[in-house]
């Protein structure tokens, strides 16, 4: 059975004491890197001390920008030359830090030397996903969920067809253009005629006049404005006051 070892290396100047919490569980096989500068907070010695049965190796590096980052990015790559490649025992790096722009390093050794490396923000901590695994894993996700909505979509256009269908089929029953009558539309004007006739004669117009109105409404018979059509031929024909008093007498049955 291969030996798995780990090494933490630990970026102090970032996290802290608070990266050390968990390191009381570590076993015989853990060894922890310590980086420091002289800018890194206080150590909390109770802490440091007790780290189980993990080896604990400091190394303090030059003040300077990001400097502890630096120098622990080329002990990562120096540690993974001398220990993980092409030994019996097994190896795992864990970066200690919460700068995220250790991801692109730990992407980097995972596709050139398939090591196994990650990060977390401190020792007992969950891993913490770098940029690519969580825009793998949003990607995976985006597709699943444009998945599901094609499924919903396709299943939903299938459960409204028949649907569709029948409504179309009731609204075309529905919609069925009812048997028109036949109306006689001259018989209708006949009658129409005879009843003016009667009104006129019993408001004693002349015959002139009675002709001329009955002419007039069967040529206007089956105009939509047939009102505003006759009236106007009857005022046009006998004048404002005339016209006005033929008109009203009629005007109830046209």
């Amino acid at each position: 059975m291969k030996i798995i070892k780990t090494y933490y290396l630990i970026d102090y100047e970032n996290v802290g004491s608070e990266g050390f919490k968990g390191c009381e569980k570590l076993r015989e096989t853990d060894i922890i890197h310590l980086f420091y500068t002289d800018n890194s907070r206080k150590i909390d010695l109770d802490i440091i001390n007790d780290h189980g049965e993990a080896k604990l190796v400091t190394h303090k590096v030059p003040t300077g920008n990001q400097s502890a980052d630096m120098h622990l990015g080329s002990y990562l790559g120096y540690l993974i030359g001398k220990e993980c490649t092409g030994q019996d025992e097994e190896c795992k790096i864990v970066v200690i830090s919460k700068d995220t722009g250790f991801d692109h390093i730990i992407e980097f050794w995972k596709a050139e030397k398939n090591v196994k490396i990650s990060r977390n923000e401190k020792i007992s901590g969950k891993q913490v996903q770098t940029r690519k695994q969580v825009k793998k894993q949003t990607g995976k996700e985006k597709d699943k969920q444009v998945a599901e909505q094609t499924d919903q979509k396709i299943e939903k256009q299938l459960n409204e067809q028949p649907e569709k269908q029948s409504a179309k089929q009731s609204e075309n029953q529905n919609t069925k253009k009812p048997k028109q009558k036949i109306i006689d539309m001259k018989a209708g004007t006949k009658k129409l005629q005879q009843e003016l006739v009667l009104v006129l004669d019993k408001a004693g117009m002349p015959k002139e006049v009675v002709n001329y109105v009955s002419t007039t409404v069967e040529k206007n018979a089956e105009d939509k404005n047939r009102k505003q059509q006759i009236y106007r031929s009857i005022i046009s024909k006998y004048g404002q006051t005339k016209g006005l008093n033929i008109y009203n007498h009629i005007k109830k049955k046209i």
